[in-house]
């Protein structure tokens, strides 16, 4: 045996070959941080490589790599497999996954173990558990557990019994309900209540179906947008503009109209009423505002209201057209084309959370009315569920099978499960909550 020690990883050469080496393959045990290179006949099988490497573990370490899986091509090898079986052939690098120890195994599922009412056996020990790990009460909180997460933060083990029972008893009721729904559509296929149920669950299949490919190949579309906001000055004030060419005219608010020191040039004659989701009033109409787009001044007509706005200015379609402006995504850029100015559009630290959340629960009014005109303001962008994609890997098939027969996508129950860490029970109860 001899070793190669690298600037990156620890490196060893073993070799199972009883004659002449046949090949030569690697194997990446990534908890370990080890590369093995292992001189191997192809009638080996797998059980026998896997001994082989766990001679290289550091002493006293307890995992069991008797249950860890090899993965070559990121699909498992059986244990009794040989290496010619599974198509392993010279130079080919294999991959060995231990997961957690033993011993951790061993404590989480006893921290997490439930009663048959779905209460904890030892519920000091599993809140303990929870709060040791940020990123698993942020995640029950996502699968809608947040007053189960209130109980844990606040120490509560009354309430948190009394949570984790009231979800297994509607995880339990669901349960029986599906079974109900499945003995209905199975006795009398043409009933006409069944072929609902039925045409019901081909829907959401498909629904969940569409869902999840969105996911896998389009995960982005779920990413919540930045919305367009420039610099520029109104009057000699600095203003983070959002330019929305859905707005039919250049909009301010009269508190940010009264700090550019325009509140005494506003016409009144042009008041009115603005409709959408509310409806809002419209004070009037300032002629021409002087606006500075980098070293250059443009005149700006602007429509004052009279509530305060999510956004202090917005720069509308009347100006963008009046001074030949684009919106430039592939540059990041609003080009003003009057004056051939290209102004940035900012990142969103620097647009600010107040901006951003103006865009999040509610949807400012979609058209103002006017004597003379009507004049859109901003729709809203429509808040994305925040979901990220996990994988399944982690947690038995079946599991997965028995929860997404309850009527949850996938995604939503590898979710679950790993904000549980694999039990199927707390999963459940969590996903009804």
């Amino acid at each position: 045996m001899s070793a190669h020690p690298s600037s990156a990883r620890r490196s060893r050469t073993l070799s199972l070959a009883s004659t002449a080496v046949d090949m030569r393959v690697s194997v990446h045990v990534a908890e370990l941080d080890l590369i093995v290179n292992v001189d191997v006949s192809p009638d080996c099988t797998v059980a026998d490589l896997k001994a082989a490497v766990a001679c290289e573990f550091p002493d006293g370490d307890p995992r069991d790599i008797t249950r860890a899986k090899v993965l070559k091509d990121a699909k498992q090898i059986p244990d009794a497999s040989s290496l010619r079986d599974a198509g392993v052939v010279q130079d080919d690098l294999l991959i060995v996954s231990l997961g957690a120890s033993g011993g951790e195994s061993i404590a989480s599922a006893d921290a997490r173990a439930l009663a048959a009412d779905g209460s904890a056996v030892d519920a000091q020990a599993m809140m303990e558990s929870f709060r040791g790990n940020a990123g698993t009460l942020e995640a029950l909180r996502r699968q809608g557990g947040s007053e189960l997460v209130d109980c844990i933060e606040a120490n509560d083990v009354e309430g948190f019994q009394r949570m984790m029972r009231e979800m297994r008893k509607r995880m339990l009721a669901a349960r029986e309900q599906e079974a109900e729904e499945m003995a209905l559509m199975t006795s009398d296929p043409f009933d006409v209540e069944a072929q609902r149920k039925i045409e019901e669950r081909i829907r959401q299949e498909q629904v969940l179906g569409n869902f999840a490919t969105a996911m896998e190949e389009t995960p982005e579309a779920f990413a919540q947008v930045v919305m367009l906001y420039v610099d520029l000055e109104v009057n000699g004030v600095a203003l983070k503009a959002f330019v929305d060419s859905g707005a039919q005219m250049s909009i301010m608010s009269v508190t940010c109209a009264r700090q550019c020191g325009l509140e005494r040039l506003i016409d009144k004659r042009f008041s009115g009423i603005a409709k959408g989701v509310g409806t809002q009033n419209i004070i009037g109409r300032v002629h021409q505002a002087p606006m500075k787009v980098g070293e250059h001044f443009l005149p700006c007509a602007i429509t004052v209201l009279e509530k305060e706005q999510d956004m202090d200015f917005i720069f509308g379609l009347d100006m963008l057209r009046r001074h030949a402006c684009s919106i430039d995504l592939r540059k990041n850029a609003l080009v003003i084309g009057s004056v051939d100015v290209e102004l940035p559009f900012l990142s969103e630290s620097e647009i600010g959370k107040t901006a951003q959340e103006a865009f999040q629960g509610k949807a400012p009014e979609a058209a103002i009315s006017t004597p003379s005109a009507a004049v859109p303001t901003p729709s809203a962008a429509v808040p994305m569920p925040s979901t990220t994609p996990s994988s399944s890997s982690a947690h038995d098939e079946e599991k997965i099978a028995r929860l997404t027969a309850l009527g949850f996508s996938r995604q939503q129950v590898i979710d679950a499960l790993n904000a549980t860490s694999g039990n199927e029970e707390f999963a459940g109860a969590l996903l009804f909550g």
